[in-house]
């Protein structure tokens, strides 16, 4: 239990109490020094199986002898609080794992440490098998829908945020396992993921380049819906924009082709182009990516479709690029 302090630790004179600071601190008037009470790091670790169980383990020391807990520590002097955790979890539960990403920091006062400062990591195992270390009596995972009790409350903070991140994951983790059984853990996604935003950017990029004029039949289609203009006049929008996005879904820089797009806003301007035109020409070039798409029917799993909405946001943002080019070099021309 932490003890109160009683003697200046410099020069051995009574501590008295003193208001400084907005905050009641140990003051010694002796040698005129204020002790400033900082909270002290600890470092715990969530790390979750392929069954979806939480590994804990069982203290065997005091405070909170014989409950469960998260691998959990204090940082020592020298090093990081991520070498803590992962430290913790080794000594602790004979795990060797890596750090995934920050999940909780809580600040918590305790009776037998004091202020302390606790931060959660996800940690992904590394290593096989556990084994409780010296300074526990058990590590073992239970499902996160029945753990036992545990002795930190900033652990089951942690642990419920941790879950609530991941439940939409999981709901889609379990879809994708019916037709892709290889894919066990939320981990396997992003390597997963990433092969199939390749394949799906390769094929809507080879779309383009196969089927162009069925890209374009498209937006002729439906340009005069919305437009006023020639829609000819507009088709280099479209065409532009297509061949721009197809160099940068097979992996081309394309910084120069976005300024291009300033010089075709101010030819637009001189051809006294309605701005509104502009913009419905642009809004159709996406749409007419994603009509095919559809119309080609290449979205079949769970992990493609979704892989499909994280392009299609690119897709945006990359159409939002050329959308700001065209109307700085519309609004430039005079």
């Amino acid at each position: 239990m932490k003890k109160k302090r009683i003697y200046c630790s410099y020069c051995g004179a009574p501590i008295t109490v003193r208001f400084i600071d907005e905050k009641y601190r140990d003051h010694c008037d002796n040698c005129n020094t204020t002790f400033y009470e900082n909270p002290l790091p600890v470092a715990s670790c969530i790390v979750i199986n392929e069954k979806r169980e939480v590994l804990l383990v069982q203290r065997k020391n005091d405070p909170y002898k014989n409950m469960w807990c998260l691998p959990i520590g204090f940082a020592e002097t020298g090093e990081s609080i991520e070498q803590a955790a992962l430290r913790e979890l080794k000594e602790e539960a004979g795990v060797t794992g890596e750090i995934v990403r920050i999940i909780d920091v809580d600040a918590v006062s305790n009776y037998f440490y004091g202020d302390l400062a606790i931060i959660t990591f996800e940690v992904k195992q590394l290593s096989p098998t556990i084994k409780a270390g010296d300074d526990a009596l058990d590590a073992k995972f239970f499902p996160l829908t029945n753990y036992p009790p545990l002795a930190w409350e900033s652990n089951e903070k942690a642990l419920q945020k941790f879950i609530e991140i991941y439940k939409d994951v999981w709901a889609m983790l379990d879809s994708i396992k019916l037709v892709q059984p290889d894919i066990t853990t939320h981990h396997d996604i992003p390597k997963e993921k990433t092969k199939q935003f390749q394949l799906i950017a390769g094929m809507i990029a080879s779309m383009i380049d196969s089927d162009i004029e069925l890209f374009n039949s498209q937006w002729k289609n439906e340009i005069p819906k919305y437009n006023d203009s020639d829609y000819s006049i507009l088709l280099s929008i479209h065409q532009k924009a297509l061949e721009t996005i197809k160099l940068w879904l097979t992996g081309n820089r394309v910084w120069k082709n976005f300024r291009e797009f300033s010089t075709l806003g101010m030819q637009l301007k001189k051809d006294r182009v309605p701005l509104k035109d502009i913009l419905s020409a642009i809004a159709l070039s996406r749409k007419s990516i994603w009509i095919q798409v559809i119309e080609k029917n290449i979205l079949h799993s769970p992990l493609e479709i979704y892989t499909a909405l994280e392009i299609n946001n690119r897709i945006i943002l990359f159409y939002d690029k050329i959308t700001y080019f065209l109307i700085k070099g519309y609004e430039h021309y005079k």
